[in-house]
């Protein structure tokens, strides 16, 4: 397996580097530049290297970071779209975000929004580690993540119940309530909601959904005293039966993974995010930041099946 993603970044590399001489990146800069497009980049564990080079390259290139309140703002129109938006976020709430992103956030006064699932927060580690940690506990059809990502929610819970019963003590790999809420109160910070236990939102009943968002909304403005007002789906999964519940909690903004940028009209509870991948290279990964990577990608496929 990382014989196959060492091949898979290496590849990734040349191609960026290709499609960053042809002019792609300078033309996708130069669109993202435009009145009223915001872009939107989500991060999950990257490394202090990278983020800074991310940071600094937006920088360099005449990018506005803007917070989440300024992004809802624009969003409904109660204020002007600085031209070269740009919106931070993290999911999941990893620990290592303590020491590889914060500081330079609060360095260069970049505001950054970090989703937080806080169920790993309580437990320590998520989901998708148990099964890749222990999957000698896992039946042998599941011991892919993306496999078990497609099966309905009582399956998921069955598997990762059997591996918390096992007893198990896997390392800490998310940040802990006490770190939740010194974090809550840096300026440079916004928290949102992720659900408890990051469920596939589109595999749950709605009774599941609706549990999730209640109870990591509860536990998020327990811990910080502040309200949550902004929602990632986990894995970017969503199928519209979460809308109902999230407005009823007052939520003004939920954000996806579909990769492409935004206009100031768009849809407040199905906002697009452009992925960064914690193992990938800084040029695959501003090619990423800015848009080229996925309509190329999109394209290779089509071109692979005919």
């Amino acid at each position: 397996m990382k014989l196959r993603r060492v091949i898979r970044n290496g590849a990734g590399f040349l191609l960026a580097t290709i499609l960053i001489r042809l002019g792609f990146l300078k033309r996708a800069s130069k669109k993202a530049l435009e009145p009223d497009v915001i872009t939107s980049i989500a991060f999950h564990n990257p490394s202090k290297k990278l983020f800074m080079k991310m940071v600094a390259q937006l920088q360099k290139k005449g990018f506005e970071f803007i917070s989440a309140a300024q992004l809802m703002d624009i969003l409904s129109g109660r204020a002007v779209c600085p031209r070269g938006a740009v919106w931070l976020s993290l999911d999941d709430g990893w620990r290592d975000n303590l020491t590889n992103v914060i500081p330079t956030a609060v360095e260069h006064q970049i505001p950054i929004t970090i989703f937080i699932c806080t169920g790993a927060v309580e437990e320590g580690v998520f989901w998708w580690r148990k099964v890749t940690q222990f999957p000698h506990l896992v039946p042998l059809q599941f011991r892919d993540v993306n496999t078990l990502k497609k099966q309905p929610e009582d399956v998921r819970m069955q598997i990762i119940r059997h591996i918390d019963e096992a007893g198990v003590s896997p390392q800490r790999e998310a940040m802990t309530i006490e770190e939740v809420k010194n974090i809550s109160v840096i300026t440079e910070i916004d928290l949102g909601a992720h659900t408890d236990t990051h469920p596939i939102l589109p595999n749950c009943s709605e009774k599941q959904i609706e549990d999730e968002i209640a109870e990591s909304t509860r536990k998020l403005e327990e811990w910080t005293g502040k309200n949550i007002t902004v929602f990632a789906y986990p894995n970017g999964s969503y199928d519209g039966r979460e809308r109902q519940f999230l407005e009823a909690k007052g939520y003004k903004l939920a954000v996806t993974t579909e990769e492409k940028s935004t206009v100031v009209n768009g849809d407040l509870y199905l906002f697009p995010r452009y992925i960064v991948m914690d193992d990938g290279s800084f040029t695959e990964n501003i090619c990423h930041a800015l848009g080229v990577w996925a309509p190329v990608i999109k394209k290779i496929k089509q071109i692979i099946r005919k």
